[in-house]
């Protein structure tokens, strides 16, 4: 079979965009750059998952690290990096010509995939005329010229359109057919049921990370995993999740519409947010934590609707059961809004977010008496990682009966753990929408 290999010259040099860590980096770590990918990396019902995601948390159980994991959507900038040994890997397919494969080090494969065939599903096929089949910007997979010549296809090579772009425009009739990987077809036709797959055009190929080739301990503990683990039964139904037709992941979640988004309320959180000066993905973090995004859920204590606020706080705010959606959001966000005023001490964004988090959930007199606790024992009220100590201690006779202590016994590690969920999904929601 005669293959055909599109070759463009390698991408300009382009600064990588300043990345988020969702783990923080230590020592014993895995450095992980991760492609922003419709199957890769997506946020699912507000939490980050997707193919390579979940696959390297498989990866840094197994091995005992922990990941550092950073997402980049740039094609050219994750590319720049695959020659620079800054990660122990890079999770990006591109493709592998002459020149560049010796210089590279790769690892065993994590997937198989194969280019297909995309178009609108009342095109009638016509085998006897010349057709135009669209490839995106960066493709690089292997098509095989003799189905291209069989089927009648002149390829046009769309530089400035990546595959969800051209996904698009076929579904706006601009175009008629284009070529896209196996796995990506999958995950984006659900969302575009007027588009099917019509048959493969090429070989199926290895999709495998970039590994830094100083690491040759380390890259052999991943390679062994990688065998080991794609025997696996967990493997399979990492592939059937988001690689199946039928994967509910995929298919019964979101409308097209809502694949750019965290929630239905996104338009309302950043209103809010705005007239509070609160980066609106944190409230966004906030509201998923207490609610799941789910309208009118009564939780303990008769917390109530997106943001679960105590009934007494409602009364503050001039809301009740029967306030609309966008009520509880407002009053939520002033909420939020007012429990940062008594923080204003503290200079690091994140680090005052955690206490914000925190507040939220327990109230801020247990975390001013955190606060105050530090102080006695002349460590630092600022840090989270200090106050997050002592409002776990709140929970033991000695420390809360302290005179300084104002609100009492506290169990603070639920509101610890709370803060801390609250903060990885923050981190999440500032790599999926970094403006």
């Amino acid at each position: 079979m005669v293959v055909l290999f599109i070759l463009y010259p390698p991408p300009p040099k382009v600064s990588i965009q300043k990345e988020v860590s969702i783990f923080n980096s230590k020592k014993d770590s895995i450095k992980v750059l991760l492609n922003f990918h419709a199957s890769d990396y997506f946020i699912y019902k507000g939490t980050p998952i997707g193919f390579q995601y979940d696959l390297l948390k498989e990866l840094g159980k197994a091995i005992g690290k922990k990941l550092d994991i950073s997402v980049c959507s740039q094609f050219d900038s994750i590319y720049n990096e695959v020659f620079k040994n800054n990660y122990d890997i890079i999770a990006l397919d591109f493709r592998r010509w002459g020149m560049v494969t010796p210089l590279l080090t790769f690892s065993y494969p994590h997937s198989f995939t194969h280019p297909v065939i995309i178009g609108r599903s009342d095109l009638e096929f016509n085998p006897d005329t010349i057709k135009n089949l669209y490839v995106p910007t960066y493709y690089h997979h292997f098509m095989s010229a003799k189905d291209i010549e069989k089927k009648r296809f002149k390829l046009v090579y769309m530089k400035e359109y990546n595959s969800e772009e051209l996904f698009e425009l076929l579904e706006d009739k601009e175009i008629d057919y284009m070529v896209c990987d196996y796995n990506l077809a999958v995950t984006l036709l659900p969302f575009y049921p007027s588009l099917k797959v019509f048959d493969p055009i090429g070989p199926v190929y290895e999709r495998n990370w970039v590994l830094n080739k100083e690491n040759t301990e380390l890259n052999h503990e991943i390679n062994n995993w990688l065998v080991e683990f794609s025997k696996t039964q967990k493997y399979k139904k990492l592939i059937k999740k988001y690689f199946s037709p039928h994967s509910a992941v995929i298919s019964g979640s979101f409308t097209k519409s809502k694949r750019h988004t965290i929630s239905p309320y996104d338009h309302i959180i950043k209103k809010y947010a705005q007239k509070y000066n609160i980066d609106w993905r944190f409230v966004a973090a906030i509201m998923f934590q207490e609610s799941k995004f789910q309208p009118g859920l009564v939780g303990l204590g008769g917390s109530y609707g997106l943001m679960q606020m105590m009934p007494e706080t409602m009364e503050n705010f001039g809301i009740n059961e029967t306030s609309s959606d966008e009520e509880h959001i407002a009053a939520g966000t002033k909420y939020i809004y007012l429990i940062s005023k008594s923080f204003e001490n503290i200079t690091d964004l994140k680090e005052k977010f955690h206490f914000i988090a925190a507040s939220y959930n327990a109230g801020r007199g247990h975390i001013l008496d955190a606060q105050r606790l530090c102080e006695k024992y002349q460590e630092n009220s600022t840090q989270w990682a200090c106050v997050s100590k002592y409002l776990i201690l709140k929970s033991k006779k000695e420390f809360a009966n302290d005179p300084i202590v104002k609100s009492g016994f506290f169990p603070g590690k639920h509101a610890v753990k709370y803060a801390k969920e609250v903060m990885v999904r923050y981190d999440a929601y500032l790599l999926m929408y970094p403006n």
